[in-house]
């Protein structure tokens, strides 16, 4: 299976002075197969069947090792929406996952094209993994572009 999100335009703010881009995903869901997701700068003509790992959109990529079956008793795979304040343990195995991709070539290459950005991410599992779950491959609740001077 391969899916395609695209986020933006967005006004990106880097220079050329920048020593350092990363982008950044927050709350990946990753109660979903193992996927890997690739990603592009201002290429809105990537696409399914072509995107490459040469392709000079191309910024970086990411892997999310899945967890698309829940095999405990009932409950056992239910994330606790808040903890205790002096609790310690481990956060549960299914918490949201946290992603950096570090860009910075790739911003570097888009500066030429004006001051807006897209990312498209290609995601793509194991097309012969069967689909257990509602929704898109690909679930964050946030996208941050960060630069460093």
């Amino acid at each position: 299976m391969v899916e395609i999100q695209v986020f933006g335009p967005f006004a990106h703010g880097a220079t050329a002075m920048m020593s350092r881009a990363d982008l950044e995903f927050y709350g990946v869901n990753h109660f979903r197969p193992s996927f890997v997701a690739h990603i592009f700068f201002n290429d809105p003509a990537v696409s399914e069947e072509n995107w490459t790992d040469v392709r000079p959109s191309r910024a970086g990529r990411f892997a999310i090792f899945g967890h698309q079956n829940c095999v405990g008793d009932e409950g056992h795979c239910d994330v606790p929406v808040s903890s205790r304040r002096f609790d310690d343990r481990p956060s549960h195995p299914l918490t949201r996952a946290f992603k950096r991709v570090i860009v910075t070539e790739a911003l570097k290459r888009c500066l030429a094209d004006g001051p807006n950005l897209t990312v498209t991410v290609v995601v793509a599992c194991d097309p012969g993994t069967e689909m257990q779950f509602d929704g898109p491959l690909l679930d964050v609740r946030g996208l941050q572009l960060t630069t460093f001077g």
